[in-house]
């Protein structure tokens, strides 16, 4: 398996800091303004800006990104765009396939952040969404994951 992938399912969040401190900031800061990344702010420092630091960004703008880099309205490399997809299947069932990642934020060892994004590809169409949950009990990824698939099921989408 390719480390990206093993990163990506397990978070190995050190990994990705790493990537980033290999690219230079006023790259990470283009990439940032090319895609409208929430509020753009790496003044966090370069390994930690996403990591309950100074870059933001809401469900609704998680979702049109989501949307912008399935299409691939950036301009990036198909292979890397298709490398990406295929890091964040997670499962496949009655001709739908579900696709995202969580992530928990946490200050002080307390989970206080949880994001569940993705999208569900079914025959008819693909469904984006982006779920967040804050400053509660059980605010995790797993959590955020557990309400989506939840609604998903619900919705008849997943």
């Amino acid at each position: 398996m390719k480390p990206m992938f093993t990163a990506m399912k397990n978070s190995v969040n050190w990994y990705f800091e790493d990537l980033d401190k290999k690219i230079p900031r006023d790259r990470m800061q283009a990439y940032l303004q090319q895609t409208s990344y929430g509020n753009r702010d790496l003044s966090g420092g370069i390994a930690r800006y996403w990591q309950e630091s100074s870059l933001k960004i809401s469900s609704v703008e998680q979702v049109q990104l989501l949307k912008a880099f399935y299409t691939n309205q950036f301009g990036f490399q198909e292979k890397n765009i298709a490398t990406v997809k295929e890091a964040i299947h997670l499962d496949e069932k009655s001709g739908s396939r579900l696709s995202g990642k969580t992530g928990t934020g946490a200050v002080n060892n307390k989970d206080i952040n949880g994001w569940f994004i993705g999208y569900v590809e079914t025959k008819e169409d693909t469904y984006f969404f982006a779920t967040n949950i804050q400053n509660g009990d059980h605010s995790n990824g797993s959590t955020a994951a557990e309400i989506t698939l939840s609604i998903l099921r619900d919705k008849g989408i997943y």
